[in-house]
């Protein structure tokens, strides 16, 4: 265990313990002033070695890197996502995004593919959960700035472990997600429910993410988090600026505590 005093390498998991939410985007050019990137490997071939490189970039000195990287994986992995999982961080990563989680069973999977073996049981009965990450660690403590013992002392999803620096976070994007919410929510080991609102208004037949029946159902997801005291997380895409300060503060007042933040002004 991490000694009390020392701070967290993740500056999500910084953000949140402090109470304070955690700003961030999607993007693969890293920018020190926000809180996280999400280097988005959902479609498309997955390139361990081009999300290498894009690690490397947002690394400063010696030391972790200053914006936690958090990595999307494959529409391809959900059903297995321990290989690439495992992949990712060994190379670094600090944190996985799991799109489109509809049960407890795929989100305990989620969690079990970012935890050694070796780490402590968490949860009871059907929900207790170890790990099935491989023993080895690869590069991932030498970009941590970390010895290979202090390393694996910290990488186990928090706050699950206190100690640990790494974020699971999972996506809600349908209505069967929303309809197994609370069972979802009693798995051992989420940092983050994170929506989808573009796929959750297809899920429905709404006509896109800012339908009256989509907001509904985010602010339903929000409640659950909130009495579970659960951070949620939720992007936003806004046309200009301006736009996007105004919902980012009006999510922020709603109980959001993670926010991607995009605008697609030119």
């Amino acid at each position: 265990m991490l000694p009390a005093q020392e701070a967290p390498l993740n500056r999500i998991i910084a953000r949140l313990q402090a109470g304070r939410p955690a700003i961030g985007t999607f993007s693969r050019r890293p920018d020190t002033a926000l809180d996280f990137t999400v280097i988005d490997a959902q479609y498309g071939d997955f390139d361990i070695n081009a999300i290498r490189r894009t690690l490397a970039q947002m690394r400063t000195g010696d030391g972790p890197p200053a914006v936690a990287p958090i990595v999307r994986i494959p529409v391809t992995a959900g059903p297995a996502p321990q290989e690439v999982v495992a992949q990712l961080l060994d190379v670094g990563a600090f944190g996985v995004m799991f799109p489109n989680i509809e049960t407890p069973q795929q989100a305990m999977t989620a969690i079990k593919a970012m935890r050694y073996a070796s780490a402590p049981l968490a949860g009871r009965g059907r929900l207790a959960t170890t790990g099935h990450r491989r023993a080895g660690s690869g590069p991932a403590p030498r970009f941590w700035g970390l010895a290979e013992d202090e390393y694996r002392a910290r990488a186990d999803v928090w706050p699950l472990n206190p100690s640990g620096q790494l974020m699971s976070v999972l996506q809600i994007e349908s209505l069967p997600g929303i309809e197994r919410l609370d069972d979802i929510l009693d798995v051992p080991g989420i940092g983050v429910i994170f929506l989808g609102p573009t796929d959750l208004a297809a899920s429905i037949g709404a006509d896109g993410p800012n339908a009256p029946d989509v907001e509904a159902l985010i602010q339903r997801v929000l409640s659950g988090c909130l009495a579970r005291n659960i951070p949620c997380g939720y992007p936003i895409v806004a046309a200009t600026r301006e736009e996007a300060d105004r919902e980012t503060t009006r999510r922020l007042r709603e109980g959001f505590r993670m926010l991607a933040v995009m605008t697609t002004a030119q």
